[in-house]
């Protein structure tokens, strides 16, 4: 009996307990103190949540990386430096693949939103725009623009656009013109740059493109053919004898990568041999950087490549049995470098058009320097390390090595004049008179600047300016566009003359990246047949300045 009124009273002793700790809870959970920390924890929550949707599309990941990989990951390093129950609060982050898919597309509206606030303002623009066909066959164009805010150029995704397989040069101009002036109500009298390339589809006869675009700025506007595609253009200038060479390299590339077994063959002989290089890379006109390391690689592996054509019993290998045309292969792969290095430095974002003109230049004045040294009585091959090294290694008759000689300076001389024809000397004549843009500081004096042929206002503004220790310090600290942007209020004149002439594109790289994204974003991970408009965001956030 009496261990039952024990029992009775413990299980009553309980209940109360039970029911303060309810209604401590109940209090707690309607106080402003535990309502604040809550709040803030969700929000805390929701921002970590778009933070990793921007890193996911910045990344080109797909969206289930945020839940499989990010979130475990994250729990591990937090677990292993702090503890479990801080591990715990990241459950709380919402990382769903229909969370990220709908975070990335608010971040990519928010951008657009804001793009459309800055244009709509009235401020000038400048657009690039390319053509291209994804790997599902979709021809998409896209458009990307640049402008002026706050203390630099901003470059951002202006449209992409689906386009029909069998589009005209005028359904291609109507698109446009619907999505800038229809969709996103922008008006052709801002655009004071256009940049695209050479291609007929956009600069044709038939097309004319960019001729409509020009009419429908009052041809207020400045047209540059891209940088990159001039100079590829002019890569392709090579005399029959060389091509011939380039050809047969391929082939036997082609030979040896066309066939799994072969690559993993040529693998293994290399590995055996411990050569540094044991695989060959493929070699497509696409990619603007291919030509110069496929042959290196290829000059590079040759005794390993002929063994293994001999144990294919493939007749490739009698090509390299002969002396010239490895010699002549030494050569190739020196001068595809030399230019794949200045393909290189006509790329990147926020491009300045006077360091693009002087490489550009620079390059064609070592051109000439190089048929001179060749012309000389002791030729000089210097300035092409392999065939240098080629040469000094190995024994070639001398009337060989002439004949070798004549075909290259037949085509640095081909170089020269191709050069000469894409980027002539009278259409860089304007930025010639500007280049005080450049070298501000150089005119101190009066007989100087008087030679610039300014209006007496922009004499005087130029006069003041160079004459600045302060304005000295900011040149050479900023980058050109944001120097020019900063004397917007105290030298409008030369400030908003500079502005109009850097503003333009140099080149169509921006889209050139963004149609790389879309390949890339475009794989299994995301579904190579997806459509465009569910990659579109991903673009938008990927090609967004940084800056912006």
């Amino acid at each position: 009996m009496e261990g039952a009124v024990i029992v009775k009273a413990e299980e009553e002793e309980e209940e109360d307990e039970e029911d303060r700790f309810q209604t401590e809870r109940n209090s707690l959970e309607l106080s402003p103190q535990f309502l604040s920390r809550s709040t803030t924890m969700n929000e805390r929550a929701l921002i970590s949540s778009y933070l990793v949707a921007y890193r996911v599309a910045k990344e080109k990941m797909a969206h289930t990386a945020a839940e499989k990989i990010i979130l475990p990951a994250c729990m591990d390093m937090v677990r292993t430096i702090f503890d479990d129950k801080s591990a715990d609060k990241l459950r709380t982050i919402p990382l769903s693949d229909n969370t990220i898919s709908r975070r990335i597309c608010t971040i990519a509206k928010h951008l657009e939103a804001m793009l459309m606030t800055r244009l709509h303002s009235g401020i000038d623009f400048a657009i690039q725009l390319d053509e291209s066909t994804d790997i599902a066959s979709c021809p998409t164009l896209l458009v990307c623009v640049r402008y002026v805010w706050q203390d630099d150029f901003i470059e951002d995704l202006l449209c992409c656009l689906n386009l029909n397989s069998h589009i005209t040069g005028l359904d291609l101009f109507t698109e446009l013109e619907k999505c800038i002036v229809g969709q996103h109500k922008l008006s052709w009298k801002n655009c004071k740059g256009i940049s695209s390339d050479g291609a007929a589809n956009m600069t044709g006869k038939h097309s004319r493109v960019i001729e409509k675009l020009l009419e429908a700025t009052h041809n207020n506007c400045l047209w540059n053919h891209c940088f990159i595609h001039r100079e590829a253009l002019v890569s392709k200038e090579i005399p029959p004898s060389l091509m011939d060479v380039l050809k047969h390299a391929v082939k036997i590339v082609n030979f040896i990568k066309g066939s799994s077994s072969n690559s993993r063959l040529l693998e293994i002989l290399c590995s055996e041999i411990g050569v540094s290089h044991t695989h060959l890379l493929f070699h497509t006109e696409v990619r603007w950087l291919s030509q110069g390391k496929v042959l290196s690689r290829v000059y590079k592996l040759r005794n390993e490549i002929y063994i293994f054509l001999i144990e294919k019993q493939s007749h490739l290998a009698n090509i390299f049995e002969d002396d010239i045309w490895v010699t002549k292969l030494a050569y190739l792969s020196d001068i595809f470098g030399i230019l794949n290095e200045l393909n290189s430095k006509l790329q990147g974002k926020n491009n300045d058009i006077f360091q693009y003109l002087e490489h550009v230049q620079g390059f064609q004045k070592a051109l000439l320097l190089w048929q001179v040294r060749l012309k000389s009585n002791r030729p000089s091959y210097y300035m092409f390390p392999t065939l240098l090294q080629h040469i000094e290694e190995n024994v070639i008759h001398e009337d060989c090595l002439r004949e070798i000689k004549l075909e290259i300076l037949v085509h640095l001389t081909s170089l020269s004049q191709t050069f000469n024809r894409y980027f002539p000397e009278e259409k860089f004549a304007l930025l010639k008179e500007a280049v005080w843009m450049k070298d501000l500081f150089a005119y101190q004096t009066p007989e100087s600047i008087i030679e610039l042929h300014l209006v007496p206002e922009e004499e005087n503004e130029l006069l003041q300016l160079s004459s600045s220790f302060t304005l000295r310090n900011y040149y050479r600290t900023l980058s050109l566009s944001a120097f020019w942007i900063k004397m917007k209020d105290e030298f409008p004149l030369l400030s908003r003359k500079s502005i109009s002439l850097s503003l333009p594109f140099t080149s169509t790289y921006l889209c050139e990246l963004g149609f790389s994204i879309l390949t890339r974003l475009k794989t299994k991970e995301i579904s190579s047949t997806v459509h465009l408009t569910c990659v579109l965001p991903y673009l938008h956030v990927c090609l967004t300045g940084t800056n912006s």
